[in-house]
């Protein structure tokens, strides 16, 4: 006889199916229960995970709760309607917050947290509601021999929360229930006594310890020592401060949590903990789309936290501060973004090695028939890369140092539905869009890969109503639309890395070139920079070491100056060559306190240097003095001949020669044995570098971690990158090796390029503000002109009026200043360049007169007493005026600045002496230091009011006429104290 059953009967062990065994992994059941949060419209949700003797997880929000009635007939009915489409959320239950698309779909994802613990005390408020608390052990619907109807939840509603530590305890025994039956159902009793004893005689035959039983594990829970007041303390509602949400407190914990609490460091646990933690962040960071911009669509009143209880403070390990957002992804120099329309058709930009392309456009692979129920719609896509070696991006060495650390955090290439991830797309271990495979066959051309690009796609679900989950959440549903969404994808990956970013792309490899000369640039420019950084550090150095020891050497130097006649009176010959021999020493001495080369540029430490210098040129001088009474007296002895002299002489300097070569090739041979242990040390770690790196992929392989293709992308990439590295570290060796058999010195090669650089990119700076200066100059000129005409026009009108004696006064007074200004600008009249050149005689005399007149008012008000020989008066010079004139006029400009400087006499001089013109003054003179940069472009030493052009200009007047200018350096030629300077003028004679 047949029977009719109206329902199937189901089994305990179902809800296992449809929960704990369904959700792929720990982190995506945690994800699966957020998204419920924000289907509650909560603001906040957040997982902590305590330790102790029994580590337990809190799944807190605020969303809008559920009271006793919901709870029965929603949470404890799997498959309800308010995941179907069509159902909207009351107004009131939306907590202030606009319309949110829903994200779950089978109304299964509460069981999800099966999947964090066995045992999970769940209570919910709503707002103006009491509480509800349910207790749970999920192990109770491991057993396959219950039927689900033979199960009882124990549910309570209470008042106040605090309550619920009174409650926990009937909770509990009403949860025992279901191991020990209750009173009012004896067929249920037998039924559950007869369902627990086979099981575990079950486990029992599967060789579990009876300790280790589900039924024992159930038995022994001591809900006394599992739930605390520190862990409902991290819920708000708990703590009054909002009125309604929900909240998960789980015990019995799954190992993946547990993990996450561990303080010890990744690199110090073995490998399943750390792909445990690892995975758990690749999955829940970047929950909420972090990859948008402000007028599209993004979730910003969604919050989401991890925190880690060690004792009594937390440990957030992650959180919605995200760390790499759209504002970092557009910092790449790789981007590629745009909507993708419902045909497939890409429609957007294009960032390549930092520079942005518009109106880039890509067509689909095909265009698809599809229905409703297969159709693609319109969606979003951002992703961004940056070159993996460092010789080829257009990053400075900074960002590509931070863009790797990041990757190793945030890179993936994920998938966004109305704002919240969709598993597990991102994760490294997930190859949706083949982005990994295609490397694997060639890296070159198949640009993205997964470990250096961040990302996403970003869909909605109005939009794209067929891209649905699997129940596991282990990606979408391989249905047609999903085929043809990934198809989409993979095409814009493809072309663009074909036209713009991979070897295909005519871009790359011009851009690349530029870069890595661009990039030798900054080397050189960087290595410029720590050379004289190193120079003046080494010369700071040795100033502050060596000042008081210098200042000591004079002093013996002068000693030894003042008492060395007396000594040489009473020697012979053998005893002034041992004299000779310490004077050499006290020289070797000297030149030891020598600080060249020296940098053009000092900066700060110009000022202790010059004080050095002048020591150590004094010191110098003494000794060379000191030299020169000995070479003297020892030429005087008669007590050898000549060449006995000599030959002494000879054998002491060799031996000085000699025992400085010896010293230096001890320091050499120690540098060289140094330098040479320290390149083994290199090549053996060189070497050892890649062995390394492959044996680790070797190992990786064998134990199933990675596929043979990402085995071999890893070989590739790992290859390229460490022969480079090799390369930058062992080339510097080779060179300077080279340069050393070429007996090339590469410190003076270093010091004189950075200096010559230096003066020349001054020079050129300069340049440019000589011109402008120029150019301002001819348009005040003639702008002066037309002023003095209007000026002198109305002053002669106004002398016409009939004026009081006050304004006499005041006219008489504005028409001198007047005429001054005037007979000013007529003397600079000579000197323009421009218009005829006249070649004619110009005499001493009239040089004098146009100096004397042009400066005579300073002189005075200054005590300055200009001198001038009756040969100067004389001379005669064929030339243009306003070639020589200029000269005469910046030199004597310099005479009377620096004969400010002398108190007890300022005199200027013009003399002629053995056919050449001298400018003399009795200012502080030049610096020996500055002499060979006298001359220079814009070199000055003026405290105020300098541009370092006129003795350049001086120079350059007098070279284009074949004449000559020096500065006197000899003492006794010099006819004033100061600056002396010599012209040598072709063609000069008397008149």
């Amino acid at each position: 006889m047949d029977e009719k059953y109206s329902f199937f009967k189901t089994r305990a062990r179902t809800i296992d199916h449809l929960g704990r065994e369904q959700i792929a992994d720990c982190p995506t059941a945690v994800s699966e229960l957020w998204k419920n949060a924000y289907d509650a419209y909560a603001r906040n949700v957040a997982l902590h995970i305590f330790d102790g003797k029994i580590p337990v997880a809190c799944v807190v929000d605020d969303g809008h709760g559920m009271d006793i009635t919901e709870f029965k007939n929603k949470w404890l009915t799997v498959g309800t309607e308010s995941k179907t489409d069509g159902f909207e959320i009351a107004l009131e239950d939306r907590n202030g917050l606009a319309l949110r698309p829903k994200q779950g779909q089978k109304g299964i994802g509460r069981l999800s947290s099966a999947a964090l613990g066995a045992l999970l005390l769940l209570v919910s408020k709503r707002k103006n509601g009491n509480f509800v608390a349910a207790l749970i052990d999920w192990r109770l619907f491991e057993n396959p021999f219950i039927y689900l109807n033979d199960l009882r939840i124990p549910v309570k509603e209470f008042e106040s929360f605090n309550e619920i530590y009174s409650l926990l305890p009937e909770l509990f025994d009403t949860l025992m229930g279901n191991i020990w039956g209750d009173k009012d159902d004896h067929n249920r009793n037998v039924r559950l006594a007869q369902a627990w004893e086979r099981f575990t005689q079950q486990e029992l035959d599967n060789e579990i310890p009876k300790e280790e039983t589900t039924k024992a594990k159930i038995v022994n829970t001591l809900i006394s020592e599992v739930f605390f007041e520190k862990h409902f303390k991290v819920w708000s509602v708990a703590k009054g401060e909002v009125s309604h949400g929900t909240a998960m407190f789980i015990s019995q914990l799954n190992d993946d949590l547990i993990y996450q609490v561990s303080s010890t460091s990744l690199l110090n646990v073995p490998d399943t903990e750390k792909k445990a933690r690892e995975r758990f962040f690749q999955t829940l960071s970047n929950f909420t789309d972090p990859f948008c911009k402000d007028d599209e669509l993004s979730i910003k009143d969604f919050k989401y936290l991890v925190q880690i209880w060690n004792g009594i403070s937390p440990k957030t390990i992650l959180g919605d501060s995200i760390e790499f957002d759209i504002s970092k992804l557009e910092d790449l120099e790789h981007v590629l973004e745009g909507n993708i329309d419902s045909q497939g058709y890409f429609t957007g930009r294009v960032k390549v090695f930092g520079e942005w392309i518009e109106n880039v456009k890509i067509s689909p692979k095909a265009i698809h028939k599809t229905r409703k129920d297969t159709f693609v719609g319109e969606f979003h896509l951002r992703v961004g890369t940056f070159e993996q070696e460092i010789g080829s991006t257009s990053l400075t060495d900074a960002q590509h140092a931070h863009f790797k650390e990041q990757a190793e955090k945030y890179a993936g290439f994920r998938v966004y539905r109305d704002g919240l991830r969709v598993m597990p797309y991102g994760r490294e271990d997930n190859d949706y869009f083949e982005i990994e495979y295609r490397r694997s066959k060639n890296a070159g051309r198949y640009f993205w890969a997964n470990r250096r690009v961040f990302g996403r796609v970003a869909i909605t679900r109005a939009n794209n109503p067929n891209l649905k989950d699997k129940a596991g959440r282990e990606g979408f549903i391989d249905n047609k639309a999903s085929k043809i969404f990934r198809e989409i994808v993979e095409k814009i990956l493809l072309d663009a890395a074909d036209k713009y970013f991979g070897s295909k792309s005519d871009i790359r490899k011009p851009t690349i070139d530029a870069i890595k000369e661009a990039k030798a640039k900054e080397k050189a420019e960087a290595d410029k920079k720590k050379l004289q950084s190193k120079e003046k550090a080494r010369i700071r150095k040795a100033i502050k070491e060596n000042s008081d020891s210098l200042l000591q050497h004079i002093k013996s130097l002068e000693v030894y100056k003042n008492t060395i006649s007396q000594e040489l009176e009473k020697k012979n010959l053998d005893e002034l060559q041992l004299l000779k021999k310490k004077i050499d020493d006290l020289n070797d001495i000297t030149q030891s306190f020598s600080l060249s080369p020296i940098p053009v540029n000092l900066g700060r430490i110009t000022d202790a240097y010059r004080s050095y210098r002048k020591y150590e040129l004094l010191a110098k001088e003494l000794t060379k003095d000191l030299s020169l009474v000995i070479n003297k007296a020892i030429l005087d002895s008669k007590d050898k001949s000549d060449f006995e002299k000599i030959s002494e002489i000879y054998r002491s300097k060799l031996s000085s020669v000699n025992n400085k070569i010896t010293t230096l090739a001890s320091q050499g041979k120690s540098m060289v044995a140094k330098q040479s242990s320290e390149l083994d040390d290199l090549i053996k770690l060189c070497r050892q570098q890649f062995k390394i790196f492959g044996e680790s992929i070797l190992e990786d392989v064998k134990l199933q971690r990675i596929t043979m293709a990402e085995a071999l992308d890893k070989l590739e990439d790992g290859q390229e990158r460490i022969e480079i590295d090799n390369s930058q570290k062992l080339t510097p060796y080779i060179t300077a090796l080279e340069r050393i058999n070429e007996e090339i010195d590469l410190e003076g090669v270093a010091i004189h390029s950075l200096n010559e650089s230096e003066k020349y990119r001054s020079e050129l700076s300069r340049f440019y503000a000589l011109a402008q200066l120029g150019i301002t100059v001819e348009i005040i000129g003639h702008e002066l002109q037309s002023l003095d005409k209007t000026i002198s026009t109305n002053l002669k009108i106004l002398s016409q009026e009939s004026l009081t004696q006050k304004q006499e006064n005041i006219l008489k007074l504005i028409t001198d200043t007047h005429s001054s200004l005037i007979n000013k600008l007529q003397f600079l009249s000579p000197l323009k360049l421009s218009g005829e050149q006249v070649v004619r005689p110009i005499t001493g005399e009239e040089i004098f007169t146009y100096i004397n007149n042009y400066f005579s008012e300073y002189f005075e008000s200054q005590n300055i007493k200009l001198i001038v020989s009756d040969n100067f008066l004389k001379i005669k010079i064929m030339d243009t005026v306003s070639r020589i004139l200029p000269v005469f006029i910046n030199l004597i400009n310099n005479a009377q600045y620096w004969t400010q400087f002398n108190d007890q006499e300022r005199k200027i001089l013009l003399d002629v002496r053995n056919g050449e013109v001298i400018i003399a003054d009795s200012g502080p003179g030049v610096d020996v230091d500055d002499i060979s940069s006298l001359f220079s472009l814009f070199f000055t030493r003026k405290q105020r009011g300098g541009r370092g052009v006129g003795l350049y200009l001086c120079k350059q007047n007098l070279q284009a006429s074949g004449h000559q200018i020096r500065y006197e350096t000899i003492d006794d030629k010099k006819l004033l104290s100061g600056a002396n300077f010599v012209i040598q003028f072709k063609g000069m004679g008397n008149h």
